[in-house]
Order: C-alpha cells, then structure tokens, then sequence
C-alpha cells in the first residue's frame, strides 16, 4: 500500500488559520472541514473562519484542503441532485494551472438520504466537477447506494470506517471493494495507534494501490470554555509524524 494522504478532520473557529496552514505544510498532510448548514451557513463564525482559511490557503503551495458535507447539504446533493450556494461559491475558487483549491469533497449520507439517492444525479454533478474527487463512505447504510453509484459509471472514492462513526479500530480492516476506486480508511485512528492500524491496513490492501487515512475524534481535547473536546493541532501533528515515519520504515 502507498499512503496518499494523512487527513486531520474537523478543525474549527478556535484554530488559529497559521497553525492550520502550518499543519497543512506536513508531508501528505490534508485539512478536512465538517460543513453542514446549522454552523456552516454564510455569516456564521465558522463560515466566516472558513474563508479567511480559503483566502491563506490560496497564497501558499503544497496544501491539500477537503470538506466533509453532512446533513441536509449532503441530502441536496446526493438526493436531490443540486449543490448548496454556499458550498458551490467554495468549491469554483481555483488555484493556479486551473487546479480547485478545494480538492476532495467527502459526501456523509445520512441513513435516509442513502435510500434515497439518486445517482444519475450525483454523477452528474461528479463528472461536470471532474477536477474535484468525490469520497463516499463505506457502510452497512451507505453500500446499496454507493453500488447504484457504481453502476453509473462515476468516479468516485470510498471511506472505509469500520467503527461507524464511534472512533474504533476493527481488528483487521477490509480489502478494497472495487478496483479502480481509490479507498480510505478512518476509525479510531489516533497518534499512539496509527503505526499499527496503517501495518494492518497494509496486510489487506495491494502493493500497487494508494490509500489515506482520517483520523478526527482522537485528534480532540478538553478545551477551556468549550463544552466538548476541540481539535489540537499537536495531536494532529504527531498523527501526522507517526504516519510518515510509517512509511520511512517500510
């Protein structure tokens, strides 16, 4: 296995935008911010601290930036076939060399919008934003509608999480479902436990196929004046090191 990307989930408002930047200079490292319209929506302050992260990111090289869509955003566009205002104006800002500055767009269907796809639409919308890589979870939910996705003939990538959200590790990870969609995989993923995960992960999927992985609810702590654990971007950091010492010992 080659390791692609080393993707670090759910910084918010209460990260200052250098030391995510900084972070986003890391070999292979990739900055994925949760987006759904209860936080997300313009004027709010993630919003807000979102496009001030845009505008940085778009005076500096080497930083890969994805977004995961939730809720009725993700709803819109696998459902309903239309990409949220919002989310549109973010993802027509482009780099150099026309390249988008957001790259990768991660779709977390809720259980009844995976029923509910309509995947002639989604891939639509997936071959008119061909510079940009879909990702699709991988799930007991999720699968029947990621095959009807299949059958259409899109690209698009896979996210394996074994624990279904609960920030677990499986004991073994599963083998790529299909073999020209690129896969990756996140649950429980955390500093002192990366190394091992990423050997398992290799003991199932081929030499010659890339893959990432995504870690988020381990890459959190008790914050003071926050109600619940926040991103820390030290452990996201170590996360990141772990991960490419990985690979320098292959």
């Amino acid at each position: 296995m080659k390791l692609r990307f080393v993707t670090c989930s759910d910084p918010r408002e209460h990260n200052s935008i250098k030391s995510i930047i900084d972070l986003a200079h890391m070999p292979r490292a990739e900055i994925a911010v949760q987006c759904h319209p209860s936080k997300m929506s313009a004027g709010m302050p993630r919003n807000v601290w979102f496009n001030e992260l845009l505008h940085e990111a778009n005076q500096t090289s080497h930083v890969n930036l994805a977004i995961h869509i939730n809720c009725e955003w993700a709803n819109d566009i696998c459902a309903n076939g239309k990409i949220p205002e919002t989310i549109l104006n973010w993802l027509q800002i482009e780099k150099c060399y026309n390249r988008p500055l957001i790259k990768r767009i991660q779709l977390n269907m809720p259980k009844s919008t995976a029923k509910n796809i309509n995947p002639d639409a989604l891939a639509k919308i997936i071959h008119d934003f061909s510079h940009n890589e879909f990702i699709l979870q991988y799930n007991n939910n999720t699968k029947e509608a990621v095959e009807k996705l299949h059958q259409t003939g899109a690209k698009f990538s896979l996210l394996f999480d074994a624990s279904g959200g609960n920030g677990k590790s499986p004991e073994s990870w599963q083998a790529p479902v299909y073999e020209n969609h690129p896969m990756g995989y996140s649950g429980g993923m955390s500093p002192t436990n990366v190394m091992r995960n990423l050997s398992k992960i290799n003991a199932v999927a081929p030499e010659n196929r890339w893959a990432w992985i995504d870690a988020e609810g381990r890459l959190k702590s008790p914050m003071l004046f926050e109600e619940k654990p926040q991103f820390d971007v030290d452990l996201a950091r170590a996360y990141v090191e772990r991960a490419n010492t990985w690979t320098k010992q292959r």
